[in-house]
């Protein structure tokens, strides 16, 4: 029987905060992300237009 390793894998997007205003915490992006996969791959950071390609390509690479 074979046995093929699933890959879902999650984009973080990072993030920063910034000044409160009103009492309230604030955070922006950072325009970066990270990658992580549920077999252990780990990339980035990268430019976060960029995440969701090497996402794809780390998916259809282990194919």
């Amino acid at each position: 029987m074979l046995a093929f390793q699933v890959h879902d894998v999650r984009i973080i997007r990072e993030t920063r905060e910034v000044a409160p205003q009103d009492g309230w915490k604030r955070f922006e992006p950072t325009g970066n992300a990270r990658l992580k996969c549920s077999c252990g791959h780990e990339g980035g950071p990268m430019w976060a237009r960029l995440a969701p390609l090497m996402a794809q390509l780390h998916i259809h690479a282990q194919a």
